[in-house]
């Protein structure tokens, strides 16, 4: 009976909150509708198109410039109602709107429907606040105003409003409107740019299918899209023409037709209508793509945010540098620059002091279209050996648990059922974290990493160094899958694996002394108005020590001077330092390295994983690239030595201090971390020559081994003037 009565209460209260909102809208719709209310109402500015300034700041003069205009012109494209496919319009009120025809801008009841919804969900506190209930010209209200906070108040204002336009406009000049500004994914405003976009069509050629497919992007834009969720897109696809069957808009026979046409989606190479028509950078396009997110982040619905960025009026402050993008668009669309014309290559540079990135391409060859896929910042990619330096070094000498000159075993050794092996098969012996950096030994790393501990190497990586895509733990199909592991952490193994701007930036920490600061590539947003709307996220944190980032700065300049990235120096002698990677499958070469400027990350590969034949192209890349970068610089910058590091010989056998007959090295290392000395006799031994690991490199890339200098060799000299200069 209290179940009952409970259910009795609930259905009641419901019913007479329901009943008041319903009296306060109709009321409050009446009057504003007699009044003939237009505010906040204009319908003409669908169609201005007031330009967004993409800015920079000149960096020899200070002075602001202009990088790129934006404007709806370049995501929406107008298309008038006589060009417009009846299906399309039919597809659009069948799944949006069934009574648009018969309606006075509101439908009753749907209305009623909505409210009833949400005030039960108000009465029992479940999730979901939304009124809903929107027909067309609720939407196209929303649209023009872009209002839309979940409350009462905004309902009533809206459906007054689309009763008001509905006295303004007909059915025809509504439905026009609304069609060519509804959002549609894909930076698509309007079903012509969506036509052009996902079917590589104008409007007026689409089937029925298409037309079913674009109507069922709508309600739900990001799971909808086509190019994102297929198999999605052609659910609601079905689900648009069962409705259009049910509405009688079309026949039996043609919604069997229409379901089993293939939908064949635009890709790279048929998109044709798009080619030569101005594609924007690919830092233009990352422009565009952090500033929709961050909008959306603060609040601005994903159309609203569009139209805001495309049609605006706003002023974008980007990060771009033209010397270095330059140098990027030059080597990136010069094809001959890379061995294998159906391969891809992303770089992204970076500013090490600043966290701003510089330069950014995500494909090779000339860019045809705007916002396509940007290998540099949307692709993850296995890391490999790259992996090794902000995975298990660093953390290791921040937590003590190495020196450069600690002394570990390059052997076959078993973790579980698992063994790690050289790229060469070989195997050494005795040999100093120096030379396992070096020669990238795989053994050396993962008994390094197990030293450590894989749990803090994982954690260092997420929350030091900004590697964002890393999994703790993922289930698919019953399999546990986790990047808290040996081969993972050690060798790059990773589950899904890293982006080319994420690496890049995790390296300049190690030329910033330790501090890493998040990549962003604008700096603030104005309005038309000149008031800052929005401010990219600068957030920086101590990664580490200074005198660890010096240490491994110090250990990868020896793998450009003396080891597995010979090549990457630059010619112009600024202090260089990297590190190669290439996956256990050879699907993957990387370089990612630094200056005392800036941090470039290369990757290069087979969109579809495939094996790479020859060495690793992405060594040259970065050298041509960073070559062109740092040409005609305005401040000559170099690599402080930090108090807290020492400079000592020790014995290259024991790893210890060197005693009186030890073979002798000098190197840097932490103040706080020295060994003790060694006391043992061993003047007969020679310090082993090296480079004889030969040209193969870490992975077989073909690296040629320079020579060593009086000041780049294996033994650096000791420090003068507390400075590493170019």
């Amino acid at each position: 009976m209290k179940e009952y009565r409970k259910r009795f209460l609930l259905v009641f209260g419901t019913t007479l909150l329901a009943g008041i909102l319903l009296v306060g809208i109709f009321f409050g719709g009446a009057i504003f509708g007699l009044w003939g209310n237009m505010d906040g109402l204009d319908v003409e500015a669908l169609t201005l198109r007031q330009n967004t300034a993409l800015v920079y700041l000149d960096p020899k003069t200070g002075e602001e410039k202009e990088l790129h205009s934006l404007s709806s012109e370049e995501n929406r494209e107008w298309a008038d109602i006589d060009k417009i496919p009846q299906d399309l319009k039919d597809a659009f009120v069948s799944i949006e709107d069934e009574r648009f025809y018969k309606h006075k801008g509101y439908d009753l009841p749907r209305t009623i429907k909505a409210t009833m919804t949400w005030v039960g969900r108000k009465i029992t506190g479940k999730s979901g606040a939304t009124l809903g209930g929107s027909t067309i010209t609720q939407q196209l209200v929303k649209n023009i105003t872009g209002e839309r906070e979940q409350v009462a108040a905004r309902k009533i204002r809206e459906i007054s409003r689309a009763v008001a336009l509905e006295k303004q406009l007909d059915k025809e000049q509504i439905l026009e409107l609304y069609l060519n500004c509804i959002y549609l994914s894909q930076g698509c405003n309007g079903v012509q740019t969506a036509a052009g976009i996902y079917f590589d069509k104008d409007v007026s050629e689409l089937t029925l299918a298409e037309c079913a497919s674009l109507a069922g992007i709508t309600q739900y834009p990001s799971l909808y899209d086509p190019f994102v969720n297929p198999e999605k897109n052609k659910e609601r696809q079905k689900m648009v023409l069962g409705k259009m069957l049910e509405l009688s808009y079309i026949s039996q026979q043609e919604y069997d037709e229409a379901v089993n046409e293939p939908l064949t989606f635009a890709t790279d190479s048929n998109k044709e209508r798009n080619k030569g028509t101005g594609a924007t950078s690919y830092f233009v396009d990352q422009v565009i793509r952090d500033v929709l997110r961050d909008l959306q982040a603060a609040g601005y619905s994903e159309s609203l945010a569009n139209k805001m960025v495309y049609s605006g009026g706003l002023k974008i402050y980007t990060t771009y540098v033209p010397q270095v993008q330059n140098a990027v668009e030059e080597y990136y669309e010069n094809v001959k620059n890379f061995p294998d014309s159906k391969a891809q290559s992303a770089i992204a540079i970076i500013d090490v002091r600043t966290g701003q990135v510089a330069g950014i391409a995500g494909g090779i060859g000339e860019k045809t279209e705007s916002l396509n896929l940007n290998r540099a910042s949307m692709s993850v990619r296995q890391p490999g050996s790259s992996i090794k330096p902000i995975a298990v070094y660093a953390p290791a000498i921040e937590a003590k648990v190495i020196t450069p000159g600690s002394i570990y075993q390059d052997e076959a050794k078993s973790y579980g059922n698992w063994t790690p092996r050289n790229s060469d098969r070989q195997y050494r012996g005795a040999v100093d974290i120096r030379r396992a950096v070096r020669s990238s030994l795989n053994t050396i790393a993962v008994a390094v990493l197990d030293d450590l501990g894989a749990k803090k190497s994982f954690d260092f990586l997420r929350n030091k160094m900004g590697i964002t895509t890393l999994v703790e733990k993922r289930d698919i199909n019953g399999t546990i899958y986790s990047d808290i592991g040996y081969s993972q952490l050690g060798l790059g193994g990773l589950t899904d694996g890293v982006t080319v701007l994420e690496m890049a930036a995790a390296y300049a920490t190690f030329a910033n002394e330790g501090i890493y600061n998040k990549p962003y590539i604008y700096t603030e947003v104005k309005d038309k108005e000149g008031n800052v709307i929005l401010t990219a996220d600068r957030h920086s944190h101590e990664a580490m020590s200074a005198s660890t980032a010096f240490v491994m700065t110090r250990l990868l300049n020896e793998v450009v001077t003396s080891g597995t990235g010979g090549g990457a120096g630059l010619s112009n002698g600024i202090f260089t330092a990297g590190k190669t990677g290439t996956t256990d499958e050879n699907t993957n070469r990387w370089f990612v390295g630094f200056t005392p400027y800036y941090s470039a990350a290369v990757w290069y590969g087979y969109d579809t994983p495939q094996e790479i034949a020859g060495g690793n192209p992405c060594v040259g890349t970065f050298r041509a690239v960073m070559n062109k970068a740092h040409q005609q610089l305005n401040e000559r910058r170099s690599i402080s030595t930090p108090s807290g590091v020492a400079y000592i010989d020790y014995c290259t056998v024991t790893g210890k201090r060197a005693g009186e007959h030890c073979p002798v090295e000098g190197y840097y290392f932490k103040s706080n971390n020295l060994p003790g000395q060694c006391t043992s006799e061993h003047e007969d031994l020679k310090t082993e020559e090296e480079g004889e690991e030969g040209a193969e490199g870490e992975d077989g890339e073909g690296t040629e081994t320079p020579t060593p200098s009086a000041t780049t060799g294996t033994t650096p000299p000791p420090p003068t003037s507390g400075t590493l200069e170019e």
